[in-house]
């Protein structure tokens, strides 16, 4: 590419250095230590030259993100930014955010991922999916198809409920059978700890997701029988002594919580195979890092 007149060098280089230059002067006008600074205050801090501070913060005034007050010469954040900045905050990003997440780490491990979003208290969707190029012909996982919903019914979506206040986990589990409500506990309590839950790969699994999502068009007194039952068939998720060696794992759930601590949407791996210990960690971890990333925008 030919070269522009008045184009510096630098500006054809990775990273536009023109372009942090404009971010910089935001950033410290932004912040609550310089709510306005003079243009020679501005040039100190940010070792720009006058030339070029002059004119980043005159086109930010042209656009409203800066103004000039009147007499002092002082520059602020001006009326224009505002109005991005809110209108920003008050959209809903979490979705996307646990997309391009889902799918990055998806080209990274290269297993499927979904996005499950909290809809109602006790219903989830899923928001987004990717499922790798090499294994599209082969994927056997209907149930997390785009716009699928599910009940945070016992056992399955504990990573939305570990985290809940203890009035709404014992309603949760008070769902559950009786003879499986002690590991419940257990395993709500290490889901909160370690931060995700494993879900163990069983040739069922897909058939008792399924069947637990269609729960709602079966009388209620044929509705708690084949939950009981398909709970009681499950072994419910790993505590941490059970993660030795090779374990099988279909999914691994991770929440994005928002500032009061609440799931509101869940970045979920599904390796469907046999991990080792490590290759369990490390999936694990790095799409919980994920989603901690995206709730530290939320809080």
């Amino acid at each position: 590419m030919t070269q522009t007149v008045g184009e510096s060098a630098d500006a054809r280089q990775p990273g536009s250095p023109p372009t942090a230059r404009v971010i910089s002067i935001v950033e410290l006008l932004a912040g609550s230590d310089h709510p306005s600074l003079t243009l020679a205050e501005i040039v100190r801090h940010t070792g720009f030259s006058r030339a070029t501070a002059h004119a980043i913060v005159g086109e930010l005034v042209d656009h409203g993100w800066l103004l000039r007050e009147p007499g002092s010469g002082r520059y602020a954040i001006g009326p224009g930014f505002v109005t991005l900045a809110r209108t920003a905050r008050q959209a809903d990003h979490v979705d996307r955010w646990a997309a391009v997440a889902a799918h990055q780490l998806s080209e990274r491990f290269g297993i499927a991922y979904f996005v499950a979003r909290r809809v109602s208290p006790d219903m989830i969707t899923v928001a987004d999916h990717v499922v790798p190029a090499p294994l599209a012909d082969d994927d056997t996982s209907p149930w997390f198809r785009h716009g699928q919903r599910v009940r945070l019914r016992p056992p399955i979506c504990r990573e939305f409920i570990a985290f809940e206040p203890e009035h709404i986990r014992s309603a949760w589990l008070a769902r559950a059978p009786q003879a499986t409500r002690a590991r419940l506990r257990d395993v709500l309590d290490v889901v909160a700890q370690r931060g995700y839950s494993i879900e163990r790969m069983t040739d069922d699994h897909v058939a008792m997701v399924e069947a637990l999502s269609s729960l709602d068009t079966m009388s209620e007194r044929l509705r708690s029988r084949v939950r009981d039952l398909l709970t009681e068939l499950s072994i419910i998720d790993y505590l941490p002594h059970e993660i030795v060696g090779d374990v099988a794992v279909v999914t691994v759930g991770t929440p994005v919580r928002d500032a009061d601590g609440h799931a509101v949407a869940a970045i979920v791996a599904c390796p469907n195979t046999t991990l080792s210990a490590a290759e369990l960690t490390e999936l694990a971890e790095a799409t919980r890092s994920a989603a901690a990333e995206i709730a530290g925008h939320l809080r």
